[in-house]
């Protein structure tokens, strides 16, 4: 996107027409209320989340980890800042990538998924707070390049740094209702390797 120009092209796009959020002001404020959305919808989710025989102890726990994962994705993405050092589309100062606000609000996006995971409900419920869960995310990232803060491979980084970092750290910590596991296989006797992955 960046390389051939696009980047540039959808931000002055977004700016010049605000199509979502009406004004660049308005943009800037719906980013920041969405990002808060999605980090209170992360908390109730976890709060929400059965506890076995120590619930308190267990949500606590939940919360704790979660909320590493946010400082850790929210660390890595300030560490790529300073390495980076891209110029605003606003001219402001030279920390344009990632995103950091699109960090956070997939990190917490992709931590109440997994709270959801852990909630006995409805399907059809379970999917509709997924869906909205990942709009309010996008709905941060898109306000941060109508709001002239950043182009879109930004915030696309940042949705990815946030939504890996920190769901890796939840599952090395919290684990996962559906276990994956994978296996490499060499075979001496073809060129090739195979990489096996089992659902249960």
């Amino acid at each position: 996107m960046a390389a051939g120009g696009w980047d540039k092209k959808i931000s002055d796009w977004a700016v010049e027409n605000t199509p979502a959020f009406g004004s660049v002001n308005g943009a800037k404020k719906a980013s920041d209320d969405l990002r808060s959305a999605s980090d209170l919808a992360m908390l109730g989710t976890a709060l929400a989340v059965p506890g076995g025989n120590h619930p308190w102890w267990s949500r606590i726990k939940r919360l704790l980890v979660e909320e590493a994962g946010v400082f850790l994705a929210s660390g890595a993405t300030n560490l790529l800042k300073r390495s980076i050092s891209r110029e605003r589309p606003d001219m402001t100062d030279n920390h344009s990538f990632p995103s950091g606000h699109s960090t956070r609000a997939f990190a917490y996006a992709g931590m109440s998924s997994r709270n959801l995971d852990a909630i006995d409900m409805p399907d059809t419920a379970r999917i509709s707070l997924r869906a909205l869960f990942t709009t309010m995310a996008a709905g941060t990232a898109w306000a941060r390049v109508e709001g002239d803060r950043h182009y879109p491979s930004d915030v696309l980084a940042g949705a990815s740094v946030g939504n890996f970092t920190s769901l890796l750290l939840h599952d090395a910590f919290l684990g996962r209702e559906e276990r994956v596991s994978a296996s490499l296989h060499l075979d001496p006797d073809q060129r090739g390797v195979a990489l096996r992955i089992l659902l249960p």
